[in-house]
């Protein structure tokens, strides 16, 4: 355990001097030691662990209030996104007013829109903590977000000749502070705005009147352009661009940002300790190249500056997508895509060599190696988005339904590539040059594909319409190993190349035919070699110019007919009737619709 500690506290997680378990285990031992160390040594500790535990540590802290205070923003902010806002009220409740003032930055707005119900939800919540620091937050926060603010809750009439006019408050929640001032709540949760007014009154009434005055006087929109301009002053600070900004991420290199000298903490997001967050790498994939090359990064002024620099881009990413700042999925989505681009620009750049690839970290900004993969994907979506131009009608005849998702999936302004869990796929973004050579070896097979069906099986348009038949019931488009295996039947049986259905009883010939015999009546049979080399040699004697490339997708898609033979019919006992809807990969006359 103790080892495995050491070796992320490289480049990922806290200085921690005991084991993990110990916090469930023994955690006043955990206790007794944290009380030992300064703010600064328990924010080091809790950096980059697992954010369920960063919060039990500081559960455990009789400086808690300050060790929060002291990480990163974005660090916090991590940790209340993956517990959950409303399991961790007891952080919440330690923020700063300037840590509150980013976490409502990032809730309270989708783009440029504010979002009062959102807003509300968290002043609800902040009421339910031990002594926030709301009150504080909102005396310190810009003028132009208050009343942006209170203008969303309630409106505000006095009686005198200006302002009595009263107009639309039926049915609303009425309360007054002073007999003078008349508030009409246009929400339903007023308890805690109310409270939050009065504790405003008693503190500040010359504040208070102001904020009254400018919800009855101020335009809304004006109002929320202004607050709109503050926040975006706030969050660029802060590594959150506008969008006009942050998709410059998806340009081609400028081989002049090569020679930019690289950020100091000075010039990055900062924290009262100048620490860097350090989730971004808390989750890295340790097949990764980059994580691999980060694991002999010895420059730690360097890990720091570059974790900053990965929470910047992230955002970037976030933001140019046009996705929600404040969603726990976009975010990790975001983390992992920004992670696999570099990776693969990285692998580039270092051609993987890890000395190499630690010395580009060392010199090299994080958004270069983004960019330089990001290049790679887009080469990937222009030959699929030109294959799929030129061959979509085509081989929509027989492409199977999983090979046309991952086509399509390839035309994406950013591919995806499906990943198969336990019981289902899932898609992600690429992520190393495994997947790009994936990709582009699934592209080249079904170019074959394309031009094999023409030249080599001679099926054109007006063939595939023959073979699907044109009846009531026309038979349902055949894969291509369907065709190949009918195609190959057809030869064992006839001499001939061609893809028309058989006949039900030439099907059993041919299956008698293509299994070697088997010493037992159960033993599952192998097909026969000699006949599959055959058909082979006639295959290749189609004008395609065949390429060693060429060979070899033949050989594997023979290789798969061969498979599926022995999987679909090589247990069927032939002296029996068989049911050819139950079986796939030959196309027989006994049935219209058999897969």
């Amino acid at each position: 355990m103790i080892d495995k500690i050491d070796r992320e506290n490289s480049y990922i997680g806290g200085d921690l001097s005991f084991p993990v378990d110990w916090v469930k285990t023994q955690p006043r031992k955990v206790e007794d030691i944290l009380s030992g160390l300064s703010v600064e040594e328990q924010a080091r500790c809790i950096l980059g662990l697992d954010p369920h535990l960063q919060q039990k540590l500081l559960m455990l802290s009789e400086k808690a209030v300050e060790v929060t205070q002291s990480l990163p923003v974005e660090e916090v902010y991590n940790l209340i996104k993956e517990v959950g806002k409303e399991d961790s009220l007891l952080v919440i409740s330690m923020f700063s007013p300037d840590q509150l003032q980013y976490v409502f930055d990032v809730e309270w707005w989708q783009g440029d829109k504010f979002q009062p119900k959102r807003a509300l939800e968290w002043i609800v919540l902040l009421d339910q903590c031990h002594d926030p620091e709301t009150l504080e937050w909102f005396y310190g926060e810009d003028f132009d977000q208050k009343v942006m603010l209170l203008q969303a809750f309630f409106k505000v009439y006095k009686k005198d000749e200006m302002t009595d006019s009263y107009e639309g408050v039926e049915g609303l929640e009425h309360f007054t502070p002073d007999g003078v001032y008349d508030i009409f709540f246009k929400v339903e949760n007023s308890k805690e705005i109310r409270k939050l007014l009065l504790l405003l009154h008693e503190k500040d009434q010359k504040l208070f009147y102001n904020l009254l005055e400018a919800v009855i006087w101020y335009p809304v929109t004006l109002t929320v352009e202004q607050a709109y301009n503050w926040r975006v002053n706030r969050t660029a600070e802060r590594g959150i661009p506008e969008f006009q900004d942050a998709v410059g991420i998806y340009s081609r290199l400028d081989p002049e940002t090569l020679k930019l000298k690289l950020p100091s903490l000075e010039e990055l997001p900062s924290s009262p300790f100048k620490l860097s967050p350090r989730y971004p790498l808390a989750q890295l994939d340790e097949t990764l190249f980059f994580t691999q090359c980060l694991a002999i990064l010895e420059n730690e002024s360097r890990l720091e500056t570059l974790r900053w620099e990965l929470v910047c881009l992230a955002n970037k990413v976030i933001v140019a997508d046009r996705l929600e700042l404040s969603s726990k999925d976009v975010r990790q989505r975001a983390l992992r895509k920004t992670l696999g681009y570099i990776n693969i620009g990285l692998e580039l750049g270092a051609e993987n060599d890890l000395k190499k690839g630690a010395a580009l970290l060392d010199q090299v900004w994080m958004q270069s190696f983004f960019q330089v993969g990001y290049e790679q994907l887009r080469q990937v979506q222009s030959l699929a988005s030109s294959f799929i131009n030129e061959n979509g009608s085509y081989i929509e005849h027989f492409i199977s339904a999983g090979d046309k998702e991952r086509l399509g999936a390839l035309v994406f302004r950013f591919p995806q590539v499906a990943e198969k869990n336990e019981d289902s796929f899932n898609w992600r973004d690429l992520k190393s040059m495994k997947d790009v050579k994936a990709v582009n070896d699934f592209l080249a097979r079904w170019k074959f594909y394309s031009r094999f069906a023409r030249q080599g099986l001679g099926l054109s348009e007006s063939a595939f319409s023959s073979l699907h038949g044109d009846g009531p019931e026309p038979r349902e488009s055949s894969n291509l190993l369907t065709l190949v295996t009918t195609a190959l039947a057809q030869y064992v049986l006839f001499g001939r190349l061609s893809c028309e259905p058989i006949a039900d009883a030439a099907a059993k010939s041919f299956l008698e035919m293509i299994f070697l015999p088997g010493i037992f009546q159960e033993e599952a049979k192998l097909c026969n070699e000699d006949l599959f080399a055959a058909f082979k040699q006639e295959l290749l004697k189609a004008p395609m110019a065949w390429t060693e490339s060429d060979k070899k997708c033949l050989q594997d898609l023979l290789q798969e007919c061969a498979k599926n033979l022995e999987t679909q019919f090589g247990s069927l006992d032939l002296t029996r009737p068989i049911d050819w809807k139950f079986t796939q990969g030959l196309s027989t006359l006994a049935t219209d619709k058999h897969g």
